[in-house]
């Protein structure tokens, strides 16, 4: 089959009615940023199909539509009270089942050509009226919970609105992911990626994704990471991670809602879906969760227990496991029993291959793409030897007082990794952590910034372990530098091993004990 269009857009046409009056309704709205935004992505416009804006007036109302949604490589329905109950709605959802697939998307584990949009949440008595065909997908909800009132409420199109647009970004990675995969081919491909195909030539094979390529050009393997379902509290964080890894170009698992009816096959799907994956990552937050209908316990417990036993019997799969900070310091409280055990009890049996983390959601992406891409081997010095890496955490304004200080920690041999507090703050913060991960010892310089400056970053060297650091720091030390002042005369901590006070010129023999400390082991990692 020819397929003319790249996406239909199937809605009721109440949800695109503005209640302020305006002439822009929400419909119209996500059909003209998704022509920009997939537009801006693939280098062309993609041919959207939405009732309304294609038909002329001679065509045949049904006719029409249907040789539409039939010849769409993509759906996207906009989920509601309204469109559940639409007889136009759901027959478009039915002659897009009943038409010719394309052969490039039937092979295992293709994701759906359906891109399910819930515009507005469905109450309790309309879910069983959802399409069987769509009724186990994902989607992309553009609403959430709100905190304070615990109500659901839809996100605003305003370009205001972060949750909308970070929602809509995600649907227009995807959508232009799958497209770039069911029409471009590397093996048939006579045109260039960015250029249409034409409306007269049928689907190409599937290619890998560029995303999904080795630097040469040739196929590499896909990394799958299971990002375990997780409870209504956590949807956020779990929606930023999965946005970052797919930002990457890695593809997430799984890829539709786990069976809750019977565990044997909430089971089943846990483990086919762990079996493709190279890593699976776990938030687990204050609430329980769900539970299959003949078992106790959570989902998310039973997918933590599949993964440690896929991870026993398979040295090369990773888990990372997650708890909000706020657990550990009070901010948070549990107030389920069964799921007080269930923390207590992963914070005992964490095995090889296994993490579990107490950090930002931030700390968490990184600590993903890290174990996905781990580090190449350091650098050795001429003798062969790793260089001994030392990170100076200085202010800004004391780069020319800690000058000699990396000229002479250079001079023994010793990579000097310096602090940086200009740019963006998401890099920073990244560059910051993988440093505590990563060098052998740190020097802090008590210049400019005052006491709390210093023991913040004496905290973060202790942090460093919940960063994914996995040896002991060889040496750390305080450099108390100029200008002088009584706090620093009095400051005093039992946190790094090595005090160092020197209000005027540097002296090499202040640092004598903390190099000779760092060159004491030979750092193996």
């Amino acid at each position: 089959m020819a397929f003319t269009h790249d996406i239909f857009i199937s809605y009721g046409h109440l949800d695109d009615l503005n209640p302020f009056g305006e002439e822009r309704g929400w419909v119209d709205l996500l059909h003209e940023r998704l022509s920009v935004l997939v537009g801006q992505a693939l280098g062309y416009e993609p041919n959207i199909w939405r009732d309304g804006h294609q038909l002329q007036g001679n065509d045949e109302l049904t006719g029409a539509i249907s040789e539409g949604v039939t010849t769409s490589l993509l759906l996207v329905p906009i989920i509601s009270p309204r469109y559940v109950q639409s007889d136009w709605c759901n027959r478009e959802m039915e002659a897009f089942h009943a038409g010719e697939a394309p052969t490039s998307g039937a092979g295992p584990g293709f994701r759906s050509r359906v891109f399910k949009v819930v515009k507005t949440p469905l109450p309790e008595h309309l879910k069983s009226l959802e399409p069987e065909h769509i009724r186990n997908l994902i989607g992309y909800q553009f609403f959430a919970e709100d905190p304070a009132s615990g109500l659901l409420t839809e996100f605003s199109s305003d370009p205001s609105d972060k949750n909308y647009w970070r929602m809509l970004n995600r649907l227009v990675a995807d959508v232009t992911k799958t497209l770039i995969e069911l029409k471009h081919s590397d093996r048939n491909q006579t045109a260039p990626v960015n250029a249409p195909v034409e409306s007269t030539n049928p689907v190409r094979e599937i290619a890998t994704p560029p995303a999904l390529k080795a630097s040469n050009g040739t196929p590499a393997a896909a990394k799958f990471v299971y990002l375990a379902e997780t409870t209504s509290d956590l949807a956020e964080e779990r929606e930023r991670v999965r946005d970052e890894l797919g930002q990457r170009g890695f593809s997430v698992l799984p890829e539709q809602k786990l069976p809750l009816e019977e565990v044997a096959a909430t089971e089943k799907a846990v483990r086919e879906n762990l079996a493709r994956s190279a890593l699976s990552v776990h938030l687990i937050g204050t609430r329980y969760g769900s539970t299959p209908e003949d078992d106790a316990r959570s989902i998310v417990r039973i997918q933590e227990q599949l993964a440690a036993e896929h991870g026993a019997t398979n040295s090369a799969f990773l888990r990372l496991l997650w708890i909000p900070p706020g657990l550990s310091t009070g901010a948070l409280t549990i107030k389920d029993e069964r799921q007080n055990s269930f923390v207590a009890e992963l914070q005992k049996r964490m095995t090889a291959g296994a993490e579990l983390l107490q950090t930002s959601v931030e700390d968490l992406k990184t600590r993903i793409v890290e174990k996905l891409n781990p580090p190449k081997a350091i650098s050795r010095g001429a003798s062969g030897s790793k260089l001994k890496q030392v990170y100076l955490i200085c202010e800004n304004r004391d780069r020319s007082f800690v000058r000699p200080i990396k000229e002479y920690l250079f001079k023994q041999n010793i990579e000097v990794i310096t602090w940086l507090d200009q740019g963006e703050q998401d890099t920073l913060m990244d560059y910051h952590r993988r440093n505590l991960r990563e060098c052998d010892a740190a020097l802090v310089y008590f210049g400019s910034g005052d006491e709390p400056w210093v023991r913040k970053n004496l905290e973060d060297l202790e942090k460093a372990y919940g960063y994914g650091r996995e040896q002991d720091w060889l040496a750390n030390a305080v450099y108390v530098g100029a200008p002088p002042s009584d706090q620093k005369e009095d400051f005093l901590t039992h946190l790094v091993p090595f005090v160092i006070r020197n209000f005027s010129s540097f002296d090499p023999n202040d640092l004598r004990d903390f190099v000779s400390a760092v060159q004491a082991s030979d750092g193996g990692r």
